[in-house]
């Protein structure tokens, strides 16, 4: 790519990286490692900031342990199919981070592997249960992207929670949404003591109940491979399991904004492990170091893989935006397509560009992602240099 000729010699200024993933072609990181590479080439004497964030699904952990200079840890757990695999989570200080696709997604998982009637979050919860070993008093856990509909019951398994059966007998560890009819009794007295003092908090980016027309099973069941008649079944399961937990008094109700989520893991953690489930965005905002990146920036810019009508209704771009402009910055959205009207996406950003070069197949553009996200950056930059020129930017 050929280097942009700057209009004008700039005094240096701080520029702010702060994009999401772009699905199915480069984490949140390499998005902005590309939009500042070709700013540079335009403006290299700029200090370049770049902030990868997300919304509790993929790339959540990354993002954060980026940004806190945490580190990784391993441990041995199970994948969705309880098959043996290695997954990772990560501290930063006394904060733990850790997504539950990391052992318990549906990136774990084949197209024809997909099985919401046995997949399990048993492995999340093992991956959790290592986290808890270590010196760490609050736990950031994104629950995007899961395989699941167990209602989070396979996570309570591994964290220490016992089911038995109409006879008395123990429920052997890692059910999955299609067995919770089985369950009549929980135990969960070994749960408490081991969160005890920890705060939990839950990067969600659904507000989904756990039952009805827009509750777990009915919604996302389909996306994780089941039929109608197994979206059925597990709603029945579900309903089940709610009861269950209310019945023991463990759960209020099963109607709160997230639970839903992760095929019901959110309503296990909120209920069973007292979780704070807060919006994804929010929290990784606010965990990130991006408000402090923020002051006296001269622009900050994000980026997505799509925008439409749901950007401007609180995806991640839209929060950056809304903290970009109460801290008096303007902002900027680089997005692998726009499409349909407005929907509010002008209002909330001082420009929005689709990095596409020109007509392609959805394969050609995945694969150009990088070129045309150097592209655009440099793009930008020679843009943001002509403002200077005419004063029009803040």
């Amino acid at each position: 790519m050929p280097p942009c000729r700057p209009i004008i010699d700039a005094m240096k200024r701080k520029i702010v990286f702060a994009p999401d993933s772009f699905k199915n072609a480069l984490r949140a990181g390499e998005v902005g490692t590309a939009l500042a590479e070709g700013w540079r080439s335009c403006r290299p004497g700029d200090e370049l900031v770049i902030c990868p964030l997300a919304d509790g699904g993929e790339g959540t952990a990354a993002a954060l342990v980026a940004a806190r200079n945490g580190r990784w840890h391993r441990a041995m757990a199970h994948d969705p199919l309880m098959r043996p695999i290695s997954g990772a989570f990560g501290t930063a200080g006394s904060l733990g981070i850790l997504e539950m696709a990391e052992a318990s997604g549906l990136e774990r998982l084949k197209p024809d592997e997909l099985d919401p009637q046995r997949a399990t979050t048993f492995g999340a919860g093992e991956l959790l249960f290592a986290l808890l070993e270590l010196p760490v008093s609050e736990i950031v856990l994104g629950i995007g992207g899961s395989a699941t509909v167990d209602g989070g019951a396979g996570m309570l398994q591994a964290l220490g929670a016992e089911f038995f059966d109409a006879r008395g007998d123990r429920i052997a560890p890692g059910i999955g949404g299609g067995e919770l009819q089985r369950i009549a009794a929980v135990d969960l007295s070994a749960i408490t003591s081991r969160l005890a003092g920890r705060k939990l908090r839950v990067a969600c980016d659904v507000d989904n109940p756990l039952l009805g027309v827009r509750g777990a099973a009915q919604v996302f069941g389909p996306q994780k491979g089941a039929s109608p008649e197994v979206v059925a079944v597990l709603e029945k399961n579900l309903s089940h399991w709610s009861q269950l937990l209310i019945s023991a008094g463990i759960a209020d109700d099963a109607c709160h904004p997230g639970d839903g989520a992760a095929g019901g893991l959110g309503f296990a953690l909120r209920t069973a492990l007292g979780a704070e489930i807060t919006s994804g965005a929010k929290l990784v905002i606010g965990c990130s170091g991006l408000l402090e990146a923020m002051r006296n920036a001269a622009l900050v810019v994000t980026g997505e893989g799509r925008t439409d009508g749901q950007t401007a209704g609180g995806k991640l771009c839209a929060e950056v935006a809304k903290a970009a402009a109460a801290a008096g910055v303007p902002v900027a959205l680089c997005s692998g397509a726009i499409v349909g009207g407005d929907d509010g996406v002008r209002q909330l950003f001082n420009a929005a560009i689709s990095i596409a070069s020109g007509p392609s197949s959805l394969e050609e553009a995945i694969a150009a992602t990088r070129i045309n996200l150097r592209r655009t950056g440099a793009a930008l930059a020679g843009i943001f240099s002509a403002g200077e020129t005419d004063g029009s930017t803040r």
